[in-house]
């Protein structure tokens, strides 16, 4: 599905070699089963122009795709609430819905999103500079009050009653109705994720190791290994924290300790079978005990590879 007229003289991007092309992955979801969805991005070592993708991924005893969206422009990020409805946030402030009754195209302005995350198939929340920010839960988005000119870099919460977001400039909000109340921190970071947990601490990580709990409103300092970390998640009874120097940590009491040398991780998503990491162009996949992978690839098309996971801290 392609989202824009070609230009006169064709897409820039197919104008490249295929090794002057670089990949990166956004975002991935597991859907159950062998199912997955995979977002990706294509460009030139500057970034100045971009084709993406989100896939409809089989991962199984075989492994094949479908392309459900292709932007001529750069995938900001995504979020799968179901195998057949997933939103698409693409640069410019653009939301793809796409769903089995029809897929639909929403424009929130100012364009300064650049994230999208799902509490569940009806509470979705999109994000980014300038403290900008909106929510949804029903038909409509509604803008949320800025919050100063921060950049709201994540959203999680456990239910729409414990929504908080993290920033760059070491702002911890909380969501009240569609207003954000600063919660104050005795340091200053700049964050990349917030989770909340199982156990209705807050979790923070951020660059150089700066990686904090917040239990009975105690701030904690885990100690680390000094990697700017970017996502956290909780999979079967463990808390991982990725990074983009050594690739996967796991939490063991108030030390982050290594895990696994991916290599580089990013955003994370668990169901309760895998946890699923987003790596530079792969997707790293963890049932708990085994790895497995795969990769995007393009040769003037894409295409996606098995990953020997021998060659990630294997």
């Amino acid at each position: 599905m392609v989202t824009k007229a070609i230009p006169p003289g064709g897409w820039p991007i197919d104008a490249l070699a295929p090794e002057d092309v670089d990949i990166e992955t956004i975002e991935a979801f597991h859907l159950g089963g062998d199912h997955f969805s995979a977002s990706f991005e294509l460009s030139n070592d500057r970034s100045e122009f971009a084709r993406s993708f989100l896939l409809d991924v089989r991962f199984g005893p075989s492994l094949t795709f479908d392309i459900r969206l292709r932007i001529e422009d750069s995938i900001k990020s995504h979020s799968s609430v179901a195998p057949d409805r997933h939103l698409v946030l693409e640069l410019g402030g653009i939301i793809h819905e796409l769903q089995p009754e029809g897929d639909r195209q929403t424009t929130l302005k100012p364009s300064m999103l650049r994230r999208i995350w799902s509490l569940d198939d009806r509470h979705h929340y999109v994000f980014g500079n300038r403290g900008i920010a909106y929510m949804r839960d029903s038909a409509e988005w509604l803008a949320l009050e800025p919050y100063q000119e921060s950049y709201i870099k994540s959203v999680h919460g456990r239910s729409v009653d414990t929504i908080h977001a993290c920033g760059s400039r070491g702002e911890l909000l909380r969501l009240d109705g569609r207003q954000w109340i600063a919660l104050e921190l005795p340091v200053q970071a700049n964050f990349n994720d917030i989770y909340i947990g199982a156990d209705n601490s807050i979790y923070l990580a951020g660059f150089e190791g700066q990686c904090y709990e917040i239990r009975d409103m105690e701030l904690i300092p885990l100690v680390n290994e000094g990697h700017s970390f970017m996502g956290i998640a909780e999979f079967k009874g463990q808390r991982y924290w990725s990074d983009a120097n050594f690739g996967l940590s796991i939490q063991r009491g108030d030390r982050i300790e290594p895990f696994r040398a991916i290599g580089q991780g990013f955003r994370m998503h668990s169901s309760e079978d895998l946890l699923v990491i987003a790596g530079w162009k792969e997707v790293f996949v963890f049932d708990g005990e085994n790895w497995s992978g795969f990769e995007l690839g393009y040769d003037g098309n894409i295409f996606l590879s098995r990953l020997d996971m021998a060659q990630f801290g294997g």
